[in-house]
């Protein structure tokens, strides 16, 4: 074996990824030139179907939200694979500041030895062990426990092609700007344990 050998190896190595690259790109780029002209024919369909389901989906909700007396049992419904009715929020912990809770923790003894489970290393609190606390325990260090309240929902249940169809819709929505910002509701959410 010598120095030559390995360059030679190398090279043809350097040579084989070369040409998988260029393969892959070549597929890419007529998968691309392929897709076009299909996605272009489909675009204005998919962008009024997503309108639609849109203005659908805004007409349900008003409804669903405007009749919470209808969902007291059952609490939802199911039409034709789409579910609406009222499911209760998860509950969330909150607190007004970081440092008051962690000087609060650290001047109860009977919570010294959990201490360092409770607050993170990096001085920031830890919510699973936090919601493990008991409610005295978390009112005295000035944490509050937010029940989780109904609200309305609607959902569909998804076989892969929805998946599919639900991503293209997302994505048409998209392109009409109309998406909605995401709203945090809480400094932490609390998942129910099984």
């Amino acid at each position: 074996m010598s120095m030559t050998e390995i360059r030679a190896a190398a090279q043809r190595l350097a040579d084989a990824h070369r040409e998988s690259i260029s393969r892959a790109k070549l597929l890419e780029t007529e998968l691309n030139q392929a897709i076009t002209p299909i996605y272009a024919l489909h675009r204005a369909g998919l962008d009024a179907a997503a309108e639609e389901e849109a203005a659908a989906h805004a007409d349900l909700k008003a409804l669903v939200d405007g009749a919470p007396q209808l969902f007291k049992k059952p609490r939802s419904i199911a039409q034709d694979g789409v579910k609406c009715g009222y499911r209760k929020a998860e509950d969330a912990l909150d607190w007004d500041s970081d440092d008051q809770v962690i000087t609060r923790i650290r001047a109860f003894p009977e919570l010294a030895d959990m201490a360092a489970v409770l607050i993170r290393t990096e001085e920031s609190l830890n919510v699973s062990a936090l919601q493990e606390l008991d409610a005295k325990f978390r009112r005295k260090i000035g944490v509050r426990l937010i029940e989780g309240i109904d609200q309305s929902f609607i959902s569909f249940s998804d076989s892969d092609v929805e998946k599919m169809v639900k991503a293209i819709l997302a994505d048409a929505a998209k392109r009409q700007g109309e998406d909605e910002p995401v709203k945090k509701k809480g400094k932490a959410k609390i998942k129910e344990a099984a």
